[in-house]
């Protein structure tokens, strides 16, 4: 996931911002698809916190939620029926890996 993992008390932050947000990115029947990653790629690169929905056709919401987080090496940071937020911490320019 992230350097380092978000502590109980930072979540909570998070997740009372991310309730004013609107989802970024939807995932439909498909699932997680290589081109739904692409857009997830997009939304974390202009923001740190995101908020994805996932429809019900989706068949494992668990799954897919956790596959974001291990491709787009992001943390969820929670989750609200089928709708999960997902945070990753903007790369400070100049910084190296």
């Amino acid at each position: 996931m992230t350097d380092t993992p978000l502590s109980s008390q930072e979540k909570k932050k998070l997740r009372g911002i991310a309730q004013r947000l609107k989802p970024s990115v939807q995932i439909g029947k498909e699932g997680v698809t290589p081109a739904s990653l692409v857009e997830l790629e997009r939304a974390l690169s202009r923001e740190e916190l995101i908020k994805v929905k996932v429809g019900p056709s989706a068949s494992d919401f668990g799954g897919s939620c956790a596959k974001i987080a291990q491709e787009l090496n992001c943390e969820i940071v929670g989750t609200v029926g089928r709708t999960v937020s997902f945070y990753r911490k903007k790369a400070v320019v100049g910084e190296v890996d």
